[in-house]
Parts: structure tokens; sequence; C-alpha cells
């Protein structure tokens, strides 16, 4: 009897392949699933970074902004202004971060703390569907005010003019000096009768007996003469607004643009005192300024639904030479400073039939202003720059305090 032949070595041989093929296999579903996790883990961290870094973003982002709007505003000693939360003090808007890379939208929370001599600004972006992502960045920066007016510079007297009255007044306009010896006019050219004919212009002491900024049946005194000045630096450049001013005419310009203060055409100027700082407008209207000019209702001591600015809360109004020299008439009233740039076209235009209380400034000759207008001097005080609510401030960021979390 045969028995079959077995090879044990071919057998061992073929064992070895299948356990040698098995540990490969182990290995490889271990190498890919640790791949795998690697991977993943990888993209979670580089997802983790691209949000820490785009949080940090916004959040310098905010900072920048918060920076930005300290330079034209005051603030009080502390407030915190979030997307939610606008108390008095805080940026009118906080707008929040949307469409970034990651789907993740922000949104902002900023501190002011003023401190003796500066600001911390804080900056905090949140997510808006995690709200695990956040970052801060904060910075101090210090607060300089900026200043309208020279201080202790008294107001104006009830015309200021560059050039010379081309023709004498006539039609008996009328001028209110609250001193018999106070200048009812300055003029950057000469002060003379020849340069500033009064003609029919009649200037008339007044007292302001009750304090209430506005000139009342029975406190007009007795007529006056009228008072002549000068005043040096003309003919250059706005030599006019220099010889009243501090600031210089394009930053006000600008500041009262930046603001919103812009107004032209019907139903555009608002009534009363300016709602917000700095109280600056810039009347971008050829004119003339009216009754249909106003918007708004008001009603106050003095003040009606015709009247620019209040007493004891005046404006300037500033009419660039892009639009000439616009005639203010009607019953329109104006507390505060009417400022004309160009240096031509009020030679031809005159001035018209509105009532001020306070200046008008021209920064070149002037046509005879017509009858019924009325140009009242008025006492704001010496401290210009807060009575006219100029609210402005510059601020520079302190180097070497910017921090990050």
């Amino acid at each position: 009897m045969r028995f079959p032949n077995f090879n044990l070595k071919a057998r061992q041989q073929g064992a070895a392949t299948l356990f040698v093929v098995m540990m490969l296999a182990i290995i490889m579903a271990v190498i890919s699933l640790t791949t795998a996790r690697t991977g993943l883990m990888e993209q979670k961290v580089t997802g983790n970074d691209l949000r820490a870094r785009e949080v940090q973003e916004a959040a310098e982002a905010g900072l920048e902004y918060g920076i930005g709007w300290a330079k034209h505003n005051s603030l009080p000693n502390t407030v915190t202004c979030s997307s939610g939360s606008l108390p008095l003090g805080c940026p009118t808007a906080l707008t929040t971060v949307a469409g970034s890379s990651t789907g993740e939208s922000y949104f902002y929370t900023l501190t002011y703390t003023k401190g003796i001599d500066s600001i911390k600004i804080t900056s905090t972006a949140q997510g808006v569907n995690d709200g695990s992502i956040a970052a801060t960045s904060e910075a101090f920066v210090k607060q300089v005010a900026l200043e309208l007016f020279e201080p202790g510079l008294p107001m104006s007297p009830p015309w200021v003019i560059a050039g010379c009255i081309t023709g004498a007044p006539v039609g008996t306009p009328d001028t209110f000096v609250l001193n018999a010896s106070n200048n009812a006019v300055l003029s950057g050219s000469a002060a003379t009768e020849g340069c500033l004919p009064q003609g029919h212009l009649d200037v008339t002491a007044w007292n302001d007996a009750n304090g209430n900024g506005i000139k009342d049946f029975g406190e007009e005194g007795a007529g006056t003469t009228f008072n002549r000045g000068f005043f040096s630096g003309c003919p250059d450049a706005h030599c006019a607004w220099n010889s009243r001013f501090k600031m210089d005419f394009m930053e006000a310009f600008t500041r009262a643009t930046d603001a919103g203060h812009v107004y032209s055409g019907p139903d555009s100027i608002p009534c009363g005192p300016a709602i917000s700082s700095p109280s600056i407008y810039v009347i971008d209207d050829d004119g003339p300024i009216n009754n249909g000019s106003m918007i708004g209702t008001c009603s106050d001591t003095g003040v009606d639904s015709l009247t620019i600015g209040a007493p004891y809360k005046p404006i300037l109004l500033i009419i660039p030479s892009t639009r000439g020299c616009p005639r203010f008439n009607g019953t329109i009233t104006i507390y505060g400073i009417i400022y004309f740039e160009s240096g031509a076209e009020c030679d031809a235009n005159g001035w018209g039939g509105a009532t001020i209380y306070g200046s008008v400034i021209w920064e070149g000759d002037v046509n005879k202003p017509n009858a019924n207008t009325q140009f009242i001097e008025v006492d704001y005080g010496t401290d210009l720059n807060t009575v006219f609510n100029i609210g402005m401030d510059d601020a520079t960021r302190i180097p070497g305090t910017w921090k990050d979390f």
C-alpha cells in the first residue's frame, strides 16, 4: 500500500505566505486609518488656524475702525459699543463682517476706556454662528481737541469783509451792535468811508436785557455811528476766514462733509440747532436760500421752522466758492456765522433779506444789502468752541501699545 507523498516544506511555505499577506494587509489598514485620521486632524487644525487668523483680522479691523472714529468724536469716560447696544457716545453703526472664506460672520464689541491722559480702545470680534471663535485687540490713543476758534477770541462783528462794500446801502437795512463803540464791520482792505460806505444803513445799539439771546421788543437803544475796523492778511486766499478762525478752512469743510452736513436744493436744511457735531453746515446750493429750503418742524424760544440754529446753539454755514453767492432772503433767521468762500460773486449778488444773529463773512467785495435785512451782533461768550458744539477731536495712536490675545 502506497501512501500520498506530502511535501511538508511546501505546506509550511504557503502558511508563511498567507501570514505575511495578512500582516501586510493589517499594516496597510493601520497606515490608511492613521493617514485618514492625520489628514482629518490636519484639516481641522488648518480650519481652526484659518478661522483664528480670520477672527484676529476682524478684531484688528474693528480696532482700526474704533481708532478712526475716535479721531472725530469726543468720548465719555467709559462706553461699550456692540452690534446690539449703542449707548450715547458710541459710533452710530457697527457692521457685522460677513462673507469670509470660512463662511463665518463676525460681530464687534468696541470698548472705550478713558484714562488720565489716554483712551484704551479694545476691539473684540466673535463668531456669529460659533461663539467660541473670538479674538481681541487693543491700543491706546491720545485725543487732542480740535479748535475752530482761537480760545478767548470774541464773536465776530456783524460784517466781516475781505474787500469793500461796492455800493452804498439803500432801503434802510439795519445793523444792531451791543455797544455804541463796537465795530459794525471789519474790512481786510480799508476801514474808510470810501471802502465801507454807510449809505442808508442804520446802526442801532441794543441790549439783551433778559439774556435770552434774542432782540426782543423794547431792547433797542439809540442810533449810533457806523464804526469800521481793519484786519490784515488780505488779499491772501481765505484771508477773511483766517482772521476769524483757528482751524484751516478745508479741515472744517471736510469734517462737515464727513458728518453728512451737506445740504442742497429745496426741503434740505433742517430747522433748529444741529442734531450732531460739528455744528458746521455746507450749503451746496445756488440759492436763493429761503422758506422752500427748510425742512422739519421746530418750535422753541426764538426758533421756528424757518430758523437755522438757535440762541446759544449757533451754526457755522459754509457756502463753497463752487456755489457762488446765493442770497438768504424771505423770513429766514440764522443764529451763527455765514461764510462765503467766493472772492468775486458777492460783489454782484449782495446779501438778501434774512435776519442773522451773529456774523456774515465774505472773502471779497460785497454789493449793498437789501432792505428788510437785519445784522444783529451777539455775545456768545469767550468759549466759542463749546458754544458752537464743534465736538471734534483728533486721535493719535500711541506707539508700542498694541496688544492682541
